[in-house]
C-alpha cells in the first residue's frame, strides 16, 4: 500500500505523520531550491503511475 502525504506549504505535515512515514526526495536541478505542493504532488503521482 502507498499513501502520498502532502502538507500545507507553510506548516507542512504534523510531526506524528512525518515520524511514521518513509520520506522521499525529488531531485532538483541547480538553480531551483523548492517546488510548490501541487507540483511536487504531480511529480510524485507521475512517478508512481510510471512504476505500475
Amino acid at each position: 500500500r502507498l499513501a502520498i502525504l502532502l502538507g500545507a506549504e507553510g506548516p507542512g505535515l504534523p510531526d506524528a505523520l512525518i515520524t511514521a512515514a518513509t520520506p522521499v526526495r525529488i531531485p532538483m536541478t541547480t538553480g531551483f531550491d523548492s517546488l510548490n505542493v501541487a507540483t511536487a504532488g504531480a511529480i510524485a503521482l507521475a512517478h508512481v503511475f510510471r512504476q505500475t
